[in-house]
């Protein structure tokens, strides 16, 4: 029995020593990974290009991100974060993965995310001038005043316009007005 309290004492020791070691092997290596380059810096690179993926996974492994953040960060947004983070150094995953968290602080990012949740939102509603009084919010929410959303109601009440959702509504509405002036 003596021999058995004392086997376990020491596998429980060797245990606690391997996750030590472990644990330091992991610190190694993200230590070296946050000492890389970025490869959307090294070549221009669109955000379905495997080595701005790569971008993401390393930046995902260091940063809380959701499915908003990754279409929000594509290579040209991380450009602006990087030129307005004032790094005067080397730019590596380090100084990348905090330019990052201090964007995700920002108050223009929290406007660009609800934004970008507004437009899939209007997305996933088909037009309905039914429903008008209870879907105007999300065009109040854009900015829309009275006058607005009286003409978007006519727009979206036309006969063209009744198999499209919101946004497509939204789109073909503004070109419209665009093509007036």
């Amino acid at each position: 029995m003596r021999n058995s309290h004392s086997f376990k004492i020491i596998f429980a020791i060797l245990l606690f020593l391997n996750s030590i070691s472990s644990s330091a092997q992991q610190s190694a290596a993200d230590s070296k990974l946050l000492a890389e380059q970025p490869n959307f810096l090294k070549t221009r690179l669109k955000s379905t290009d495997s080595l701005f993926v790569k971008d993401i996974n390393v930046l995902k492994k260091f940063v809380a991100l959701d499915s908003v953040d990754i279409e929000i960060l594509k290579p040209q947004i991380l450009y602006t974060v990087l030129s307005e983070s004032n790094v005067d150094s080397i730019v590596n995953y380090k100084t990348l993965v905090n330019a990052v968290q201090a964007f995700k602080q920002n108050i223009g990012y929290t406007e660009f995310r609800k934004g970008i949740l507004l437009y899939k939102q209007m997305a996933s509603i088909k037009v309905n001038p039914e429903n008008w009084p209870n879907d105007q919010a999300l065009f109040r929410r854009l900015g829309f005043t009275e006058a607005d959303l009286e003409d978007f109601l006519s727009f979206i009440s036309k006969s063209e316009n009744k198999n499209l959702n919101y946004k497509e509504a939204y789109l073909a509405y503004m070109k419209e007005i665009d093509n007036l002036q």
